[in-house]
């Protein structure tokens, strides 16, 4: 995989630290954020770059994996990054939808 296209991992809970960790061990260079920074330790021990803001994370390469809890939490880390997200893939894992359901 290209640098500018190694997958770039937000939230580093029971969903996306296991990812991050799968693209490790397949061999992928890999960016990790979470708010607590302390979350991407094992990650960086084991070879991952850990970027201290959303916008390095995003600004590292052009695939941006966003395993965050809902819609809130993608918009609250992503959207003062907004302009820097032009010409990158996210990927959403949240587990909500941005509409409210009736």
């Amino acid at each position: 995989m290209p640098d500018q296209a190694k997958p770039h991992v937000l939230g580093l809970g029971r969903m996306g630290a296991p990812i991050a960790s799968a693209f490790l061990n397949t061999g992928y260079p890999v960016t990790v954020w979470n708010r607590t920074a302390a979350k991407a330790d094992a990650l960086v021990a084991q070879g991952a770059t850990g970027a201290r803001t959303t916008a390095d994370a995003v600004a590292a390469g052009s695939l941006v994996i966003a395993s965050l809890l809902d819609h809130v939490a993608v918009r609250q880390a992503l959207a003062p990054n907004a302009s820097a997200l032009r010409g990158r893939t996210l990927v959403n894992l949240a587990n909500s939808t941005p509409r409210p359901r009736p």
